[in-house]
């Protein structure tokens, strides 16, 4: 099992549906080399689970073991950070002790080396109002509240095939780069980060800022081919990671659609 040693470690869109699947199994290979490293950062972006309701007794006990292993990663020294995603509600309330979530919005930390990173999930950053207006109402209190004392099986059955009809209908749906970055654009400029990282998407963006200012726009695909990414040496590299996660080979995350600045 290979160490991982980085700055900053980001991971998005993994889509669990349980704690003992083949995803999960890798995300806790993974997350053992991280504790065995050294990790400043570790940064979960959301959507880890295909649903998660925190605030269940059900979901609590079914993905422990993904917060027990968080929390010796954080025992070991890492900063742990959990950017709710649109797949997951409340997990404010699971019982992991070292791991900060964050329910919404975007998060900005300051890696020792002294460069600042934003993050978020990415749905809030560009979507359609009517998705923002569905989101605030589904991630509601008075809704969360509800579904708490709902059967969890039931409740599991129902979002996950909900959620495998919606990816179902995404070969059809057009990606519109430009719109997205100009989304994201915005957002980090509004922000404090050098460098805006975010998910949702699917898709690997590493872009130039707009403004020509130090570093960058990235994004982390989906686990649908697992991978990581991370802030090595000072530069963004990319991981696509084997069955058993010991291959990491580390590549230079390269622009999608802009090109390099001079």
């Amino acid at each position: 099992m290979s160490p991982i040693h980085a700055s900053l470690v980001v991971m998005s869109d993994i889509h669990l549906h349980r704690a003992d699947d083949e995803r999960a199994r890798l995300l806790l290979r993974v997350v053992e080399q991280i504790r065995l490293g050294e990790v400043e950062y570790l940064v979960l972006l959301g959507d880890i689970f295909d649903f998660c309701l925190g605030s269940h007794p059900y979901f609590q006990k079914k993905f422990a073991p993904i917060g027990e292993a968080l929390t010796a990663v954080s025992r070991a020294g890492t900063k742990v950070v959990y950017v709710e995603g649109n797949h997951e509600f409340r997990l404010i309330d699971l019982p992991w002790e070292g791991v900060h979530i964050v329910e919404h919005g975007t998060y900005a930390l300051e890696l020792t080396g002294g460069d600042k990173v934003q993050v978020a999930h990415g749905d809030m950053i560009y979507s359609h109002r009517r998705y923002k207006m569905f989101r605030r109402v589904v991630k509601s209190a008075f809704v969360t509240a509800i579904a708490s004392r709902l059967p969890g099986p039931w409740m599991d059955r129902l979002a996950i095939g909900s959620s495998e009809l919606s990816r179902s209908a995404d070969q059809y749906r057009t990606v519109c780069h430009d719109n997205i970055l100009a989304a994201v654009d915005s957002w980090l400029e509004k922000g404090p980060g050098d460098y805006g990282i975010f998910g949702h998407f699917h898709v690997p963006y590493a872009e130039p800022r707009r403004d020509g200012q130090k570093g960058g726009v990235f994004s982390v695909e989906s686990w649908d081919s697992p991978n990581l990414l991370a802030l090595r040496e000072g530069a963004f590299y990319r991981s696509l990671l084997t069955r058993d996660g010991e291959g990491l080979h580390w590549h230079p995350a390269e622009p999608l659609v802009r090109k390099l600045l001079p």
